[in-house]
């Protein structure tokens, strides 16, 4: 990969929401070759949330929306971790070691920061900038995707809405969903939004008192083009209800 390590699709769009994607790609960055993983464990959703960029470009089109993305692997910098977290360059992730980041140097992890992470997160609050600027609130909406099954636990949710403490945006929407009686909504389920844990959510719109979502797909349910479209419609339909209301 060369150049930005990140996105931004419809960076005119006129819509206050603001779509954010912090585990868009599974691509590594020039001079990191493959992390010492095989191209099928690249593929697997350690290394990325599959199907999210898709679900987010869809509802980029959708609502005319800003949309930025990730275009690093989590596993080289995991765009949604604080420096400080032992996950920002996971060692091991779910069982899988990740040879290159055993026992990374402190320079090593501060420079994948500095040169992965933190533009992703400026181009997030360029977008934002511009948004106040011309007199909207944004709205921060943040999507994610979920393997169907972690440490042998399998997860029936097909959706899920994950929050903490702010329920103006959430509550809504998962009362929109579960209207619907045809899919399994989670409630802060197999995740909850943790300001302590989580970094865009919080960073970018909590300590503003922006309104927002944080969703997470299953897997199985957006990895294919069909299935995309499909939950890209769910969702933006809920949620045009929801901010029109």
């Amino acid at each position: 990969m060369s150049g930005q390590p990140f996105r931004v699709v419809n960076a005119g769009g006129r819509s206050p929401i603001v779509l954010i994607c912090d585990h868009a790609s599974n691509r590594m960055p020039n001079g990191y070759g493959d992390l010492g993983l095989s191209e099928a464990e690249r593929q697997r959703h350690i290394a990325w949330d599959i199907g999210a960029a898709a679900v987010c470009e869809h509802l980029a089109a959708r609502f005319d929306a800003p949309a930025a993305l990730s275009q690093v692997s989590r596993l080289v910098v995991d765009c949604n971790r604080h420096f400080t977290d032992a996950n920002l360059a996971p060692a091991i992730s779910d069982g899988t070691p990740v040879p290159a980041n055993q026992n990374l140097a402190e320079d090593e992890r501060r420079r994948r920061w500095e040169q992965f992470h933190q533009p992703y997160h400026q181009a997030i609050e360029d977008v934002i900038a511009r948004k106040l600027a011309g007199g909207q609130e944004p709205i921060v909406v943040s999507i994610h995707s979920m393997t169907p099954m972690m440490n042998g636990r399998a997860r029936p949710w097909q959706i899920a809405m994950c929050w903490q403490e702010d329920e103006r945006l959430s509550r809504p929407m998962l009362n929109a969903l579960r209207a619907r009686g045809d899919i399994v909504v989670g409630d802060n389920e197999p995740y909850s939004l943790d300001r302590n844990e989580d970094y865009s959510v919080p960073v970018h719109a909590m300590r503003r008192g922006l309104r927002h979502l944080q969703v997470e797909f299953r897997q199985d349910e957006v990895a294919e083009p069909a299935g995309q479209r499909r939950w890209s419609t769910i969702f933006g339909d809920c949620l045009k209800v929801v901010l029109s209301t």
